[in-house]
Order: C-alpha cells, then sequence, then structure tokens
C-alpha cells in the first residue's frame, strides 16, 4: 500500500501567522493595565513631579496645589492695573475759601488758652517736655475720624482737655460718614503745640503768628488743613459739608473757637 505524502502550502500558513500575531498584539493592548492611563493623568496634573504612593494618600499636600495657584492668579490679578495702585488720592481742602464759619477775633483766642486749666507758656522744648511729665501737657496720636499728620514747625501734644476736644470733634465727623460712601475719611490735623522759636520761624510767614503770642505756644490749638479720603470713589462734597457741620456746631455751642485761614481752619478750645 502506498502512503501518499500531504504537502503544505506555506504561503497559507504565513498569513495565517501573521494575522494570529496581529491579533495576539491587538488583544494584548487592549487587556493592557489601566494603570498607564492613571499615570499618564498623574503626570498631566502635577507636571514635573514623580508622585510615589505616600504622595498619592497625601490627601493634605494635594490639597495645597490648586490653593498656591488660586493665590498667584490673585496677586497676577492684582498686578493687572498698576495704574490704580499708583492713583493719587487727593485731599479735600479745609479753610476760608471752602468753609464758611464766623470768625472769632484772636485775641478772644489767647485769653481762653491763658484761662484754661495747668496752661502754661511753652518757651521750649526743655519746659515742653517738664510740662509733659507733670500730665499739663499728653501725646497726641491718631484716632477715629482724624490723623496727625508728619510736624515740621510743632510737637503731637496738647493740654488733657484739648486732646478731649480733638477727640469728640474726630468721633462727630466719623459719625456724620457713617454709612456713607465717604466711610473712612478723616481730617488732617496740620500742627499742634509749637515752641517759642517754632512760632518766631512760623511767623515770617504766617500774619496770625505775629498778632502777639500764639495760643499753640500754650497747647490749647490745633490747625486742621484737609480731610482724607480713603478712596477717589467719591467726591469732596459729603467730607466738605460734614467738617462744617461738626465746626459749625462745636462752635454753636460754645466749645470752640475758630479761625477761617487762607491754608487751614485754626481751632482753640473754649472754657
Amino acid at each position: 500500500m502506498q502512503v501518499r505524502r500531504r504537502k503544505y502550502r506555506w504561503d497559507r500558513i504565513t498569513v495565517v501567522g501573521g494575522t494570529l500575531m496581529v491579533l495576539i498584539v491587538s488583544l494584548a493592548s487592549w487587556l493592557a493595565p489601566d494603570s498607564a492611563s492613571a499615570d499618564e493623568g498623574v503626570a498631566l496634573e502635577h507636571p514635573g513631579e514623580a508622585l510615589t504612593t505616600t504622595d498619592e494618600l497625601n490627601v493634605n499636600g494635594m490639597q495645597e496645589i490648586p490653593e498656591r495657584l488660586t493665590q498667584s492668579e490673585v496677586r497676577s490679578e492684582a498686578r493687572s492695573n498698576p495704574a490704580e495702585e499708583d492713583e493719587e488720592i487727593k485731599p479735600c481742602s479745609c479753610n476760608r475759601h471752602v468753609l464758611k464759619l464766623p470768625k472769632n477775633p484772636y485775641t478772644d483766642h489767647q485769653v481762653a488758652a491763658r484761662n484754661l486749666p495747668n496752661s502754661f507758656f511753652v518757651k521750649n522744648k526743655s519746659e515742653m517736655e517738664a510740662g509733659k511729665r507733670r500730665g499739663d501737657l499728653v501725646p497726641v496720636h491718631d484716632g477715629r475720624g482724624y490723623h496727625i499728620t508728619a510736624l515740621s514747625h510743632s510737637y503731637a501734644v496738647l493740654l488733657p482737655e484739648v486732646q478731649e476736644l480733638l477727640m469728640d470733634m474726630g468721633n462727630a465727623f466719623a459719625d456724620e460718614l457713617e454709612g456713607s460712601g465717604s466711610e473712612g475719611t478723616r481730617f488732617r490735623v496740620t500742627s499742634l503745640t509749637r515752641t517759642e522759636r517754632q512760632q518766631s520761624r512760623l511767623g515770617r510767614r504766617n500774619y496770625n503768628a505775629f498778632n502777639g503770642t500764639s495760643t499753640h505756644s500754650y497747647g490749647a490749638s490745633f490747625d486742621i488743613a484737609y480731610t482724607d479720603r480713603p478712596s477717589n470713589d467719591s467726591d469732596c462734597s459729603a467730607p466738605t459739608r460734614a467738617i462744617q457741620n461738626v465746626l459749625r456746631s462745636f462752635q454753636k455751642k460754645g466749645r470752640i473757637l475758630v479761625i477761617p485761614e487762607k491754608s487751614c481752619m485754626h481751632i482753640t478750645l473754649r472754657r
């Protein structure tokens, strides 16, 4: 009996083998672990950082990243308009050209200053310091409704009664503007107690300073030159009206004497 040998078609075997290889590769890609995709997502979320398992479980550390980004965005937005940051807030003037108040004679100011309890003529800085040690003069600081400007011809001290007056006027001014668009405006005190030498130097430029001894040298007076707004969003009408109402009210009640000057309002305590 003769055995017939089977002939193989190698071309067909090659085609079938290639098809199987393609199917195996495709199946392996489809069944690959999702961790590769997850790792890709982590890399996109945290560029440049290789996270360990501990890092992935550290929830607090993960939350810090968007927080820092938010703060950075805020800072960037704040710097986006430097013109607004540098915008000058111009003050509102307080002088005889703006405020309409009766003028009390300067001689009345002098009499009132000399008759205040424990008032004395501040001849020089040594006498001023001695008055502070006795409690006849007290330091004056910024308060509600007012602030003290940088002083060149006076010291930030007053008689205790005059300091109390300043605080009362500041509160009254702040109350006038409370709840309005100008809330936060403060009036600026530009001069307080002067020594005799400071007064004589200033007298060369100030007419009132020549009119005998100044009430500033008794710690009995202070000057208001401006009202300073917190921003330019509001105009000067409300602060100007408020400071005029305060000065007029205190003057009518007999608590103060007023001299409207070319550059400021000169205020003296009246008893």
